[in-house]
């Protein structure tokens, strides 16, 4: 999808999934890709720019994305996903929250994503309208302070750490992104680190934790050559082994985009993605 073929009354993207509900159970998804404008922090791996509006998101463009993606859906979860913050108000115009809300209500959790940097108070006000049980998703990626750096995240480890604890007391669940892998670092270490990141992440409260190999073509500065490469078994040893670090505190799933559906192993880590229990 390139900026041309966009639509700001359109998604960009809709998925009918399952996720793991935290008690062994799989619980119906739909996620929905919004269309709207481009996210200014501009993370070094990220790529999301390509799907984004090259101006503010026009009023009422984001409820009428979310009928077109709900309209046949009887999930019980939403994830709303707008290629950058949810309280950004030039990526979703704050004088929509009405009715963003009033669609969010029909589900019984809502996740959408989010930087620390972007709208604590906007946040509280879009809480006095929700009735689900709301969660954001936050792009740790890593606690390597070097790389955290490099990643131009404009966000430090310990930013993180408030953020978390600020949206704890307001009662809001906190999922987590963690990159496995980046330029330069072999897999050992990136193993090492991205377990290290696990542990800070679900010391801060993480409900789930998503867990995204590094994936060349996502920005990475020309420097995508130096990732590091992960077979699917390697991935799922892995996996196995961030599930123990767990210890059932949290969820932790496995990004599959990129692994091949015929793949022997891809079975084995799409299960060991929906069945747990915290």
């Amino acid at each position: 999808m390139n900026r041309e073929q966009l639509s700001a009354d359109k998604p960009y993207l809709v998925l009918h999934e399952a996720e793991p509900d935290g008690e062994g159970n799989e619980v119906s998804t739909t996620t929905v890709f919004l269309t709207a404008s481009q996210c200014p922090i501009g993370c070094n791996m990220c790529d999301l720019h390509f799907n984004t509006l090259p101006t503010a998101t026009p009023a009422g463009a984001i409820p009428r994305q979310i009928d077109s993606a709900i309209k046949d859906s009887d999930a019980k979860w939403l994830k709303l996903y707008n290629s950058g913050n949810f309280f950004d108000p030039r990526s979703i115009p704050s004088g929509d929250y009405t009715a963003i809300a009033e669609r969010c209500n029909r589900f019984d959790r809502v996740i959408v994503e989010n930087h620390p940097q972007f709208g604590k108070s906007r946040l509280q006000s879009f809480l006095k309208l929700v009735t689900c049980q709301f969660e954001i998703a936050v792009g740790l990626e890593t606690v390597q302070p070097r790389w955290l750096g490099r990643l131009e995240k404009q966000m430090s480890r310990d930013d993180f750490s408030s953020y978390a604890s600020e949206i704890a007391r307001l009662g809001v669940d906190l999922r987590v992104f963690l990159i496995l892998g980046v330029p330069g670092i072999d897999v050992v270490e990136s193993v090492r680190w991205t377990r290290l990141s696990l542990r800070h992440a679900i010391a801060c409260g993480a409900r789930h934790v998503s867990i995204i190999p590094a994936r060349s073509g996502h920005g990475w500065g020309g420097k995508a050559e130096e990732l590091p490469k992960f077979s699917t078994t390697l991935l799922a040893e892995i996996h196995e082994q961030l599930l123990q670090d767990s210890g059932g505190r949290a969820v932790v799933t496995l990004d599959l985009w990129d692994v091949p559906a015929n793949d022997a192993e891809y079975y084995r880590l799409q299960q060991s993605n929906l069945t747990q229990s915290v």
